[in-house]
């Protein structure tokens, strides 16, 4: 056997593993999650986060600091939590005992699906969880929250409180 043939497989073996770490690459760096912009309530809760986020950046928040949910789904909601970087929306809502339909189920935990997925709400990110009247759970994904304030936060309430509170209990 020549040296030749011994080393076209490994040329090959190198050339075949190079283009799927390429393919790897373009694939993670291509991924971007999609929010929920079009839910009704993106827009106004947005907006709320946009407000805050300066005051929250330059003091902390503090006991005056909230997020009105009274006009959350028109107001029908029975429990409503607000869920900040590193936290885990899906896992609350189970324990709420609320119904997860499961296609939320699915595009919440797939890993690397180009929907929705909140195993795991992303540093920046902040999401709205809430139960509907009907006991089913339902999610609103934010691009961006609070800024740094809301890392790691994970607030609820029940009505008839609507008022969440940003600041530590």
């Amino acid at each position: 056997m020549s040296l030749g043939e011994l080393v076209r497989p490994i040329i090959k073996t190198i050339a075949a593993l190079s283009v799927l770490g390429a393919l790897m690459l373009l694939v993670g760096s291509s991924y971007r999650p999609i929010y929920d912009q079009s839910d009704p309530n993106y827009g106004r809760y947005l907006e709320v986060f946009n407000r805050l986020r300066p005051d929250l950046d330059y003091r902390g928040a503090t006991k005056d600091d909230f997020i009105d949910l009274s006009d959350l789904n028109n107001g029908e909601w029975k429990t409503a939590c607000l869920f900040g970087g590193y936290t885990s929306p899906l896992d609350t809502m189970r324990m709420l005992g609320a119904n997860v339909a499961e296609k939320d189920r699915a595009r919440l935990t797939e890993a690397g699906s180009r929907e929705f997925r909140l195993a795991q709400v992303e540093e920046q990110e902040m999401a709205i969880a809430f139960v509907d009247l009907g006991n089913n759970a339902r999610f609103i994904h934010f691009r961006s929250g609070i800024g740094p304030e809301g890392q790691n936060l994970k607030r609820c309430i029940s009505k008839p409180e609507t008022r969440l509170p940003l600041a530590p209990p």
